[in-house]
Formats: C-alpha cells, structure tokens, sequence
C-alpha cells in the first residue's frame, strides 16, 4: 500500500494503525482491494484538506511526476536542467507559501460581526463559541478572528492555483521543447521564400575603438593556387612538381630524376608559401626539403675486371638526407602556409633540394657551387646492377 501513495505523507498524518492485510492464501472479495484503496484515498484527502503545508507538498509531488513522464523524451542533460528548473520553481512557491502564512499568524485579529455581540457585561469580551480554539488537554484558549478561517481558506486556494501554475509552466516547457523542430523548420523555410530574419545589431558606443582592416604580411604573397618560393630579397618563385615520387626515408637513395631543375634561387636564406586549397583544414606541422645529389661519375669495369671512370652529367638522384621546416599560417589567408627553419639564421647550402609535400616533391636550386659532400654521388655499373655512394671529395 505504501507504493500507491506519495512520498511526502509523514506518519503522524497517516493512520494510527494500518488496514488489516488479508492473509494471501485466503480467497479475498473482488472488491475488497477497491474498497481498501478507497478508504486509504478518502483519508489522504481528509489529511490535506485542512492543512494548506500538505496540499503543496501533494501537488509539488504531482509536478514531479508529471515531470518525469513528460519528459521520458529528453536525454539526461535534458532531464537535469528540467528537474532543476522545477525543484528552484517549487522552493520560491514554498518559501513565499512560509512567509504568507507567517504574517497571517502575526496579523491583528479583526472581527465584522458588532461589537454588542462580542462585548458582554461590563464591557468584557464574550467571543463566538466557534471562535475559541481547543487547546491539546482539551480547555479553550484564545480567540480566532471570524475572517481568520476565510483568510485560511483562500490562502490553501491560492496555494493551489500556484501548483496548478507551477505544473502548467512544466508542461509548457515540454511543449515547447517539442515544438522547436517545427518553429526550426518554419524558420528556414520563411528564409528560403526571401523573408529577411530581425537579427538584432549590437550597440557601439560613440568613441569605442573600431576594428580596422587586417594588416597585410610583410611579404608579398601570391595571387593563384600553387607552391612557392621566397628568397631573401622577397621575390616569389614558383615551383614545379616532379613526376617521381618522392621516396620513403628508408631508402637512401631514389632512382634517377631524369630533368634538370627549373627553379633557381639566388641564396639559401629561403622561405616557402603553400598555396592550396585542400590545405585549409590539412595542414601538416612540418615540412622536410630533401637534397637531390648530382652524379658526377660512373665507375664501370671492363672484361679483365679493371675499373673505367667516366664523367656523368644531367644525373640526379634524392637522398634520404633532409632539413626540417616548421609550418605557420598567414593571418587572414586561411587556405595559405608559411613554411621557414626553426633557425633563424638557417642557410641551405648551395645545391639542388625538393620541398616534400605529400610524397610529391617541388624542385628548385640554391645558386653556388656546391660545398657539400651530400650532394655528389657516384654511380658504379655492375653485372648485377646500379649502386650508387657519396663521393670521397667533391
């Protein structure tokens, strides 16, 4: 039977003593459990009819569990901040509920009934037999206004149109909640018909500073999509994408890269602007230049196993030999890179390099002659095949 009632009865507002239970291996009337639970319902509302505390609690009850039933659609973020929107909404209503009833109970007594009815001989008081309240062992004490139970009565009035209230804002929230697809949908489509939406515009105070255009780089920048250069004298220079893959670093030398390099750049002080489209969201954090070797001669042997050396010209091959380069974005070009050493005073030596970008590399040349062993190669021509090895002195 407990199961059937509300939480918030407390036990001296239940009955003294619990209904009889039938013993379960007896047959029970088919209306015995009806007339049990009409008599438990009759003896609640007894309970709270008179006492204005126990009609909020049964309707803060009744919000609750109207609560969880209408919002059984929600997730749990969804229930937590409903739930709490209730549980603060009923904590003001019983809060204003305590300290109502609080400056009734300090109010003065008033009386409309005439002062003869109430004045007795020598001008004493001579109160309303339903005026006196009892006390607890049973003598009188006291007099209650005769608008004091009218005032009780519109006050449990009125706590229950503020429960009715309350629950009625629960359920608007649900609806609400329900109709926002809808009133989403509406939107769009009202956009769609060419209806102007009323997008409030944030108030700038007279001298509150403006955000001005967005300063350029100190460099220039290109203007079409594509891989560049930029040397020391702030000169772009566009470069070209090999037809050969760039190989893996396991492997420390590629096959032949067959043309010469079309991009020259008058020193090493060297910078880089990637200009791409697909950049915009996959943008690597480094950038690796390989050195392309020169293979300045071939070793052969002839049929008494003797060696012939000849000179090789137009031969180049990439290395596994690289130089790291840090990536940063360019303010306001979104789909624009700026690649350059973590050094700042990093030079690439004289030579021929390819900028690795997704296993395709992007050719140019560093003006000079070359300082640096890792970019002489010699070739030997074997039986069995091509082995290349760096060069003993350039």
């Amino acid at each position: 039977m407990h199961g059937l009632f509300p939480r918030f009865f407390k036990p001296d507002k239940v009955m003294s003593a619990e209904l009889s239970k039938t013993d379960q291996d007896r047959t029970v009337s088919p209306h015995a459990q009806e007339i049990e639970y009409a008599l438990s319902l009759q003896h609640m509302i007894n309970s709270v009819k008179d006492d204005p505390a126990q009609m909020r609690l049964a309707i803060y009850e009744f919000a609750r569990a109207r609560m969880q039933l209408d919002a059984s659609w929600a997730d749990a973020d969804e229930k937590e901040r409903l739930n709490t929107a209730l549980e603060t909404a009923i904590q003001g209503v019983e809060q204003f509920s305590l300290r109502r009833e609080e400056f009734d109970r300090l109010a003065p007594p008033t009386s409309s009934r005439p002062m003869a009815a109430l004045t007795g001989p020598a001008g004493t008081i001579n109160p309303a037999p339903e005026d006196v309240l009892p006390s607890a062992d049973g003598s009188r004490f006291g007099v209650q206004s005769a608008d004091a139970r009218p005032r009780s009565r519109v006050w449990m009035l009125a706590s229950v149109g503020i429960g009715m209230l309350l629950f009625g804002a629960t359920a608007s929230l649900v609806y609400f909640r329900d109709s926002l697809p809808v009133l989403r949908d509406h939107s769009t489509a009202s956009l769609a018909v060419g209806a102007a939406p009323s997008v409030p515009q944030p108030a700038i105070a007279p001298n509150a500073a403006r955000p001005g255009p967005a300063k350029p780089p100190p460099f220039p920048v290109p203007s079409d999509y594509g891989i560049y250069a930029l040397s020391a004298n702030d000169a772009l220079s566009e470069l070209h994408v090999l037809s050969e893959r760039v190989p893996d670093k396991r492997i420390s030398v590629s096959t032949p890269v067959e043309p010469p390099s079309g991009t020259p750049l008058p020193d090493g002080k060297a910078r880089f602007i990637l200009y791409r489209r697909d950049l915009a969201n996959n943008a690597p954090e480094r950038i690796e230049v390989r050195v392309v070797a020169r293979v300045v001669r071939a070793v052969t042997f002839d049929t008494k196993g003797r060696p012939n050396i000849t000179p090789v010209s137009d031969a180049w091959n990439i290395r596994s030999i690289s130089y790291p380069f840090r990536v940063r974005p360019i303010p306001d070009n979104p789909e624009m890179l700026l690649v350059q050493s973590e050094k700042p005073d990093f030079i690439l030596p004289p030579g021929r390099y390819v900028l690795v970008l997704k296993d395709q590399g992007y050719d140019f040349t560093i003006a000079g002659q070359a300082t640096e062993l890792s970019h002489c190669l010699e070739r030997t021509d074997a039986a069995n095949g091509e082995f290349y090895s760096e060069c003993q002195k350039l």
